[in-house]
Protein backbone atom coordinates (compact mmCIF):
# COMPACT_ATOMS: atom_id res chain seq x y z
CA UNK A 1 0.00 0.00 0.00
CA UNK A 2 1.59 3.64 -0.72
CA UNK A 3 1.70 5.95 1.98
CA UNK A 4 -1.27 8.43 1.90
CA UNK A 5 0.92 11.35 1.69
CA UNK A 6 2.40 9.81 -1.29
CA UNK A 7 -1.08 9.34 -2.67
CA UNK A 8 -1.62 13.11 -2.30
CA UNK A 9 1.57 14.06 -3.85
CA UNK A 10 0.46 11.90 -6.61
CA UNK A 11 -2.76 13.13 -7.15
CA UNK A 12 -2.07 17.03 -6.95
CA UNK A 13 0.64 16.31 -9.52
CA UNK A 14 -2.35 14.33 -11.89
CA UNK A 15 -3.99 17.68 -10.94
CA UNK A 16 -1.59 19.97 -12.62
CA UNK A 17 -0.48 18.13 -15.37
CA UNK A 18 -4.19 17.85 -16.38
CA UNK A 19 -5.06 21.42 -15.23
CA UNK A 20 -2.04 23.73 -16.19
CA UNK A 21 -2.81 24.08 -20.14
CA UNK A 22 -6.92 24.14 -19.25
CA UNK A 23 -6.67 27.29 -16.40
CA UNK A 24 -5.56 30.25 -17.75
CA UNK A 25 -5.79 34.17 -17.41
CA UNK A 26 -8.63 34.30 -19.40
CA UNK A 27 -10.68 31.59 -16.89
CA UNK A 28 -11.78 31.55 -13.78
CA UNK A 29 -10.24 29.54 -11.36
CA UNK A 30 -10.85 28.24 -7.79
CA UNK A 31 -11.07 25.31 -5.29
CA UNK A 32 -14.71 24.64 -3.80
CA UNK A 33 -14.09 22.74 -0.48
CA UNK A 34 -17.48 22.16 1.62
CA UNK A 35 -18.11 20.14 4.67
CA UNK A 36 -15.28 19.47 6.20
CA UNK A 37 -16.50 18.83 9.40
CA UNK A 38 -12.99 18.60 10.99
CA UNK A 39 -11.76 17.68 14.37
CA UNK A 40 -8.48 19.08 15.47
CA UNK A 41 -5.95 16.81 14.25
CA UNK A 42 -8.20 15.37 11.61
CA UNK A 43 -7.27 13.92 8.09
CA UNK A 44 -8.67 17.00 6.56
CA UNK A 45 -5.34 18.27 6.93
CA UNK A 46 -3.92 16.24 4.63
CA UNK A 47 -6.70 17.74 2.28
CA UNK A 48 -5.74 21.33 3.35
CA UNK A 49 -2.39 20.53 2.36
CA UNK A 50 -2.93 19.54 -0.92
CA UNK A 51 -5.10 22.92 -1.47
CA UNK A 52 -2.22 24.73 -0.26
CA UNK A 53 -0.10 23.23 -2.59
CA UNK A 54 -2.32 23.47 -5.47
CA UNK A 55 -2.80 27.13 -5.14
CA UNK A 56 1.05 27.73 -5.24
CA UNK A 57 1.43 25.78 -8.75
CA UNK A 58 -2.12 26.59 -10.28
CA UNK A 59 -3.10 29.99 -11.12
CA UNK A 60 -6.35 29.88 -8.80
CA UNK A 61 -8.11 32.70 -8.18
CA UNK A 62 -10.21 31.57 -5.02
CA UNK A 63 -10.11 28.84 -2.32
CA UNK A 64 -14.19 28.44 -1.57
CA UNK A 65 -14.87 27.01 2.05
CA UNK A 66 -18.69 25.84 1.48
CA UNK A 67 -19.36 25.35 5.19
CA UNK A 68 -20.20 23.11 8.30
CA UNK A 69 -15.78 23.51 8.97
CA UNK A 70 -15.98 21.55 12.19
CA UNK A 71 -17.83 18.97 14.35
CA UNK A 72 -20.11 20.04 17.05
CA UNK A 73 -18.58 19.68 20.19
CA UNK A 74 -18.03 22.18 23.57
CA UNK A 75 -17.77 26.04 22.05
CA UNK A 76 -14.00 25.49 23.05
CA UNK A 77 -13.64 22.75 21.07
CA UNK A 78 -15.58 23.36 17.96
CA UNK A 79 -14.24 26.63 17.46
CA UNK A 80 -10.76 25.45 17.88
CA UNK A 81 -11.57 22.64 15.04
CA UNK A 82 -12.74 25.59 12.68
CA UNK A 83 -9.40 27.73 13.56
CA UNK A 84 -7.45 24.93 12.83
CA UNK A 85 -8.87 23.76 9.65
CA UNK A 86 -9.40 27.43 8.53
CA UNK A 87 -5.88 28.37 8.83
CA UNK A 88 -4.90 25.32 7.56
CA UNK A 89 -6.64 26.43 4.15
CA UNK A 90 -5.23 29.75 3.59
CA UNK A 91 -1.87 30.19 0.89
CA UNK A 92 -0.55 33.89 0.82
CA UNK A 93 -1.51 36.04 -1.79
CA UNK A 94 -5.25 33.73 -2.30
CA UNK A 95 -8.42 34.72 -0.40
CA UNK A 96 -10.06 32.00 1.62
CA UNK A 97 -13.75 32.98 1.33
CA UNK A 98 -16.07 31.12 4.16
CA UNK A 99 -19.22 30.18 4.15
CA UNK A 100 -20.94 29.88 7.12
CA UNK A 101 -22.62 26.44 7.13
CA UNK A 102 -25.54 25.17 9.02
CA UNK A 103 -23.16 23.40 11.71
CA UNK A 104 -21.13 25.94 12.36
CA UNK A 105 -23.11 27.87 15.16
CA UNK A 106 -22.81 24.85 16.89
CA UNK A 107 -26.27 25.38 18.05
CA UNK A 108 -26.96 21.45 17.72
CA UNK A 109 -24.63 20.76 20.55
CA UNK A 110 -26.70 21.08 24.39
CA UNK A 111 -29.85 22.05 22.46
CA UNK A 112 -31.95 20.00 24.12
CA UNK A 113 -30.65 20.99 27.03
CA UNK A 114 -31.98 23.79 28.20
CA UNK A 115 -29.54 25.19 30.98
CA UNK A 116 -26.88 24.91 28.54
CA UNK A 117 -28.90 26.21 25.61
CA UNK A 118 -26.74 29.04 24.03
CA UNK A 119 -23.91 28.83 26.35
CA UNK A 120 -21.94 26.78 23.39
CA UNK A 121 -23.09 28.76 20.41
CA UNK A 122 -20.77 30.49 18.10
CA UNK A 123 -22.26 34.01 17.46
CA UNK A 124 -21.70 35.54 14.46
CA UNK A 125 -19.34 38.17 15.35
CA UNK A 126 -16.70 35.16 16.59
CA UNK A 127 -17.71 33.17 13.00
CA UNK A 128 -16.99 36.66 11.17
CA UNK A 129 -13.73 36.93 12.48
CA UNK A 130 -12.74 33.58 11.04
CA UNK A 131 -14.15 34.73 7.27
CA UNK A 132 -12.39 38.00 7.91
CA UNK A 133 -8.77 36.55 8.79
CA UNK A 134 -9.13 34.59 4.91
CA UNK A 135 -10.58 37.44 2.63
CA UNK A 136 -8.60 40.47 4.55
CA UNK A 137 -9.69 43.47 3.29
CA UNK A 138 -10.44 41.63 -0.43
CA UNK A 139 -14.54 41.44 0.93
CA UNK A 140 -16.80 43.77 1.27
CA UNK A 141 -19.29 43.28 3.44
CA UNK A 142 -22.91 44.94 4.69
CA UNK A 143 -21.86 48.09 6.43
CA UNK A 144 -25.42 48.71 7.99
CA UNK A 145 -24.39 44.85 9.68
CA UNK A 146 -21.15 44.86 11.25
CA UNK A 147 -21.97 40.78 12.31
CA UNK A 148 -23.69 39.82 8.64
CA UNK A 149 -21.59 37.17 7.54
CA UNK A 150 -22.72 38.11 3.62
CA UNK A 151 -20.52 39.67 1.20
CA UNK A 152 -18.65 39.83 -2.28
CA UNK A 153 -15.44 39.56 -3.53
CA UNK A 154 -14.20 41.03 -6.98
CA UNK A 155 -11.91 39.16 -9.19
CA UNK A 156 -11.55 42.17 -11.13
CA UNK A 157 -9.10 40.26 -14.25
CA UNK A 158 -12.00 37.65 -14.71
CA UNK A 159 -15.05 40.41 -14.53
CA UNK A 160 -15.88 38.90 -12.40
CA UNK A 161 -17.63 39.26 -8.87
CA UNK A 162 -18.07 36.09 -6.61
CA UNK A 163 -21.32 36.72 -3.70
CA UNK A 164 -21.40 34.62 -0.75
CA UNK A 165 -24.78 34.05 1.17
CA UNK A 166 -25.53 33.73 4.64
CA UNK A 167 -28.54 30.86 4.19
CA UNK A 168 -28.92 30.97 8.12
CA UNK A 169 -29.07 34.36 8.68
CA UNK A 170 -31.21 34.24 12.56
CA UNK A 171 -31.48 36.50 14.63
CA UNK A 172 -29.08 35.20 18.29
CA UNK A 173 -29.80 36.61 21.59
CA UNK A 174 -27.38 38.29 23.37
CA UNK A 175 -24.29 35.47 24.21
CA UNK A 176 -24.50 36.62 27.98
CA UNK A 177 -27.97 35.80 28.62
CA UNK A 178 -27.32 31.69 27.99
CA UNK A 179 -30.61 30.85 25.95
CA UNK A 180 -30.97 31.41 22.40
CA UNK A 181 -34.81 31.49 20.58
CA UNK A 182 -33.13 30.39 17.08
CA UNK A 183 -31.02 27.25 16.20
CA UNK A 184 -29.02 27.37 12.91
CA UNK A 185 -29.05 23.74 12.33
CA UNK A 186 -32.22 23.72 11.05
CA UNK A 187 -33.66 27.06 10.60
CA UNK A 188 -32.38 28.58 7.32
CA UNK A 189 -33.50 31.98 6.08
CA UNK A 190 -32.42 35.27 4.10
CA UNK A 191 -33.21 37.79 6.00
CA UNK A 192 -34.55 41.43 4.44
CA UNK A 193 -31.39 43.17 5.41
CA UNK A 194 -29.34 40.30 3.18
CA UNK A 195 -32.10 40.48 0.25
CA UNK A 196 -31.45 44.65 -0.11
CA UNK A 197 -27.95 44.39 0.39
CA UNK A 198 -27.94 41.86 -2.83
CA UNK A 199 -30.42 43.96 -4.40
CA UNK A 200 -28.82 47.36 -3.93
CA UNK A 201 -25.16 46.63 -3.03
CA UNK A 202 -23.80 43.03 -4.64
CA UNK A 203 -25.72 43.16 -7.61
CA UNK A 204 -24.89 46.94 -8.65
CA UNK A 205 -22.55 46.49 -11.43
CA UNK A 206 -23.45 49.31 -13.20
CA UNK A 207 -19.86 50.78 -13.46
CA UNK A 208 -18.26 47.57 -13.83
CA UNK A 209 -19.86 46.38 -17.93
CA UNK A 210 -18.89 42.98 -19.03
CA UNK A 211 -19.14 41.64 -15.28
CA UNK A 212 -20.76 38.64 -14.38
CA UNK A 213 -21.58 37.12 -10.86
CA UNK A 214 -21.11 33.47 -9.24
CA UNK A 215 -22.69 32.63 -6.14
CA UNK A 216 -22.39 30.52 -3.33
CA UNK A 217 -24.25 29.60 -0.03
CA UNK A 218 -24.41 26.52 1.95
CA UNK A 219 -27.65 25.26 1.85
CA UNK A 220 -29.52 25.20 -1.76
CA UNK A 221 -31.60 28.48 -2.43
CA UNK A 222 -34.22 26.15 -3.42
CA UNK A 223 -34.72 22.39 -2.38
CA UNK A 224 -36.89 21.38 -5.20
CA UNK A 225 -35.56 18.89 -6.93
CA UNK A 226 -32.19 18.66 -4.43
CA UNK A 227 -31.38 15.52 -3.25
CA UNK A 228 -30.44 15.25 0.32
CA UNK A 229 -32.43 18.14 0.94
CA UNK A 230 -33.93 19.17 4.47
CA UNK A 231 -35.48 22.68 5.05
CA UNK A 232 -36.27 25.21 2.64
CA UNK A 233 -35.01 28.60 3.06
CA UNK A 234 -37.22 31.30 3.97
CA UNK A 235 -37.10 34.17 1.60
CA UNK A 236 -35.45 31.64 -1.14
CA UNK A 237 -38.33 32.94 -3.51
CA UNK A 238 -37.56 36.64 -3.34
CA UNK A 239 -33.72 35.93 -3.48
CA UNK A 240 -34.47 34.36 -6.67
CA UNK A 241 -36.51 36.94 -8.31
CA UNK A 242 -33.78 39.26 -7.40
CA UNK A 243 -30.97 37.14 -9.32
CA UNK A 244 -33.21 36.85 -12.32
CA UNK A 245 -34.12 40.10 -12.48
CA UNK A 246 -29.69 40.77 -12.67
CA UNK A 247 -29.85 38.32 -15.16
CA UNK A 248 -32.70 39.66 -17.45
CA UNK A 249 -31.85 43.47 -16.74
CA UNK A 250 -35.30 43.81 -15.19
CA UNK A 251 -36.94 44.68 -11.77
CA UNK A 252 -38.53 42.96 -8.77
CA UNK A 253 -40.68 44.19 -6.09
CA UNK A 254 -42.35 41.74 -3.20
CA UNK A 255 -42.55 42.19 0.78
CA UNK A 256 -41.37 39.97 2.85
CA UNK A 257 -41.58 38.56 6.57
CA UNK A 258 -45.10 38.13 8.24
CA UNK A 259 -46.94 40.04 10.99
CA UNK A 260 -44.71 42.98 12.17
CA UNK A 261 -41.91 41.89 10.36
CA UNK A 262 -43.05 42.63 6.90
CA UNK A 263 -40.56 44.22 5.13
CA UNK A 264 -40.08 45.31 1.09
CA UNK A 265 -37.88 44.38 -1.06
CA UNK A 266 -37.56 46.38 -4.60
CA UNK A 267 -34.68 45.83 -7.46
CA UNK A 268 -34.60 47.89 -10.46
CA UNK A 269 -31.61 46.75 -13.12
CA UNK A 270 -32.65 47.99 -15.76
CA UNK A 271 -29.80 50.39 -16.40
CA UNK A 272 -27.62 47.49 -16.13
CA UNK A 273 -28.85 45.33 -19.07
CA UNK A 274 -28.29 41.92 -19.11
CA UNK A 275 -25.68 39.85 -17.05
CA UNK A 276 -24.40 36.41 -16.68
CA UNK A 277 -24.84 34.42 -13.77
CA UNK A 278 -22.40 32.09 -13.71
CA UNK A 279 -23.98 29.37 -11.40
CA UNK A 280 -24.86 29.10 -7.44
CA UNK A 281 -22.22 26.30 -5.96
CA UNK A 282 -23.30 24.88 -2.40
CA UNK A 283 -23.20 22.25 0.18
CA UNK A 284 -24.88 20.98 2.69
CA UNK A 285 -26.16 17.61 1.02
CA UNK A 286 -23.21 15.52 0.88
CA UNK A 287 -23.62 14.53 -2.91
CA UNK A 288 -22.48 15.34 -5.95
CA UNK A 289 -25.62 16.91 -8.11
CA UNK A 290 -26.41 20.10 -10.55
CA UNK A 291 -29.81 21.19 -10.76
CA UNK A 292 -31.35 24.04 -13.37
CA UNK A 293 -33.54 26.43 -11.89
CA UNK A 294 -34.68 29.18 -15.01
CA UNK A 295 -31.51 28.19 -17.02
CA UNK A 296 -28.91 28.60 -13.84
CA UNK A 297 -27.03 25.97 -12.90
CA UNK A 298 -27.38 25.28 -8.90
CA UNK A 299 -24.12 23.03 -8.54
CA UNK A 300 -23.44 20.60 -5.10
CA UNK A 301 -19.91 19.31 -4.70
CA UNK A 302 -19.42 16.03 -2.46
CA UNK A 303 -18.33 16.12 1.59
CA UNK A 304 -15.40 16.38 2.03
CA UNK A 305 -15.16 14.93 5.36
CA UNK A 306 -14.72 10.67 5.43
CA UNK A 307 -18.29 9.85 5.31
CA UNK A 308 -20.85 8.31 2.68
CA UNK A 309 -24.25 9.11 3.51
CA UNK A 310 -26.32 7.86 0.48
CA UNK A 311 -25.56 4.68 -0.74
CA UNK A 312 -25.34 6.47 -4.42
CA UNK A 313 -22.66 8.71 -3.06
CA UNK A 314 -18.85 7.17 -3.51
CA UNK A 315 -17.90 5.30 -0.96
CA UNK A 316 -14.94 6.75 1.12
CA UNK A 317 -12.09 4.98 3.75
CA UNK A 318 -9.80 6.80 6.18
CA UNK A 319 -6.05 6.62 4.09
CA UNK A 320 -6.98 6.38 0.89
CA UNK A 321 -7.93 9.71 -1.63
CA UNK A 322 -11.53 8.65 -1.29
CA UNK A 323 -11.38 10.36 2.28
CA UNK A 324 -11.66 13.33 1.33
CA UNK A 325 -13.12 15.10 -1.79
CA UNK A 326 -12.79 18.77 -3.48
CA UNK A 327 -13.31 20.64 -6.73
CA UNK A 328 -10.75 22.36 -8.85
CA UNK A 329 -13.03 24.32 -10.54
CA UNK A 330 -12.41 26.32 -14.16
CA UNK A 331 -15.40 28.63 -15.82
CA UNK A 332 -14.37 28.88 -19.42
CA UNK A 333 -16.59 31.92 -20.85
CA UNK A 334 -16.10 31.65 -24.07
CA UNK A 335 -17.72 28.05 -24.14
CA UNK A 336 -19.86 29.00 -21.14
CA UNK A 337 -18.76 26.13 -19.35
CA UNK A 338 -17.92 25.37 -15.27
CA UNK A 339 -15.32 22.52 -15.62
CA UNK A 340 -14.75 20.81 -12.32
CA UNK A 341 -11.71 18.15 -11.76
CA UNK A 342 -12.40 15.91 -8.74
CA UNK A 343 -9.33 15.71 -6.34
CA UNK A 344 -10.25 13.04 -4.11
CA UNK A 345 -13.30 10.38 -3.78
CA UNK A 346 -15.99 11.17 -7.28
CA UNK A 347 -15.79 12.32 -10.90
CA UNK A 348 -15.23 15.26 -13.16
CA UNK A 349 -17.40 17.00 -14.30
CA UNK A 350 -18.77 19.59 -17.19
CA UNK A 351 -21.50 21.58 -16.35
CA UNK A 352 -22.86 24.09 -19.27
CA UNK A 353 -24.23 27.87 -18.22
Amino acid sequence: MVDIDEQYDHEVDQAVEALTDKQTNETLNLIFVTDLHHSCGGNQLRAARAIRELTSRLPLDLVVNGGDSAVNETKDQTLASQTEICHALRTPGVPVLSVKGNHDDNSIYGHDREEVRGRHVIYPSETKRLIQDGVLDAARWDSTRPDGLYYFVDVEAKKTRVIVLDTIDIPYADPDSGTIEHFGQWEYVFSPEQLNWLANEALHLRDKPDWRVLIVSHVAIFQDEVFGADFPVRNGEALWGIVCAFRDGGSYDAEVGEGESVRRVAADFGQQGKRMVIGCLFGHVHFDQTVYRDGIPMISTLNACTNQDFPEAPERKVGTLSESAFDIVTVNFGQSRVDTYRFGAGEHRSISF
